[in-house]
């Protein structure tokens, strides 16, 4: 292969491409790779024929110069979460990855709208101060008369979420005469909706728990 040109827009562009941070020798095999070496043929950084010694220079000189950004993994998983890709192409356990300093800046932004958003809900679950809830359900036909859900005249439903002693917290109400396109579909998404909300709070305590626990990592 013909040496390629090494300059700073390289290295740049390459992390760009790969929209996710990269070890300093997986950094290098992606620049050779975005200029024309065969992936089967170029695997890692031992099967360069010439310039990786110059590419990993490059990648130090951009360091010190501010343009890229080295941070350890779990720093890296705290900014990004769940879409810090950790696949490396040596299979190597590395301590520090390497991106662009705009790419650092548009994900810590983002880490940071990520952050607030979840301060914000974590303080309207614990205003809220729901207790558990349940679900109570009525039937009832077109002339108004109380049934049984699985009764064939069956037309409107109440689904109400109530606290244990009973008081109703929210309604999700139902028309689904027979004459209707879809009541049986009709009935499912009221269903759905109402089971929701039953188990919202519950299931939001443990989302943010999850999510405590692994920016904590």
């Amino acid at each position: 292969m013909t040496p390629i040109t090494l300059n700073r827009d390289t290295i740049l562009n390459a992390l760009e491409s790969a929209d996710r941070p990269l070890q300093r020798y997986d950094l290098v095999m992606t620049v050779f790779w975005a200029a024309g070496y065969d992936r089967d043929t170029y695997r890692t950084v031992p099967d360069l024929p010439h310039g990786s010694v110059e590419c990993v220079r490059l990648i130090d000189r951009l360091l010190a110069e501010d343009e890229l950004v080295r941070l350890p993994s779990p720093k890296w998983r705290q900014i990004l979460g769940t879409a810090f890709d950790t696949t490396t192409v040596h299979g190597r356990r590395g301590y520090h990855w390497f991106a662009t300093r705009d790419q650092h800046t548009r994900w810590t932004q983002a880490d940071h709208a990520r952050s607030e958003r979840i301060t914000e809900i974590t303080a309207r679950l614990k205003a809220a101060n729901l207790p558990p809830l349940g679900l109570r359900r009525t039937d009832w036909s077109t002339d108004s008369a109380l049934l049984d859900a699985s009764h064939a005249k069956a037309a409107h439903t109440s689904l109400e979420i109530c606290d244990m002693d009973g008081a109703r917290v929210a309604e999700v109400l139902c028309n689904h005469e027979p004459d209707d396109d879809q009541p049986e579909q009709a009935l499912a998404d009221a269903e759905a909706a109402a089971d929701l909300l039953v188990h919202a709070a519950d299931d939001l305590t443990f989302l943010l728990a999850l999510i405590k626990n692994g920016r904590s990592r």
